[in-house]
């Protein structure tokens, strides 16, 4: 998948998990739930979307997945700061095992992308 294809995939997510559950519920077609789960398995390549959901299931999921992918994304953020500390404190290979372990625990592929590129810019070349 390109890089812009994944932009988009991803601003289809946003904006749908944006609107109430109500409102998702009553959009629970083939079409959405497809997105949903093509959405869902390129960013989580190790997890599967739930099939078979009552609309009303499928819309709650889709806000559940959303809550977690920004609490991961805050989780990313302070992981970036706390290793950019410990590698402005001279600590190069701490800011590394931040952002390694991070990249360990995280289920997002593009947040274990950005912490594993920001852990080789901090090893020598």
């Amino acid at each position: 998948m390109t890089e812009s294809e994944l932009s988009a995939q991803t601003e289809w997510f946003h904006e749908f998990a944006k609107q109430s559950i109500d409102q998702i519920a009553l959009q629970a077609n083939e079409a959405n739930r497809a997105s949903f789960a093509r959405y869902a398995t390129t960013s989580l390549p190790n997890h599967s979307p739930p099939e078979g959901q009552s609309p009303e299931e499928f819309a709650r999921t889709v806000h559940e997945l959303r809550e977690n992918e920004g609490q991961w994304n805050r989780a990313l953020m302070s992981a970036l700061i706390k290793s950019d500390d410990l590698y402005k404190a001279k600590d190069r290979d701490g800011a590394i095992s931040v952002l390694e372990s991070f990249a360990g625990s995280c289920p997002w592929e593009l947040f274990q992308e950005v912490a594993r590129d920001q852990a080789s810019n901090y090893k020598p070349h």
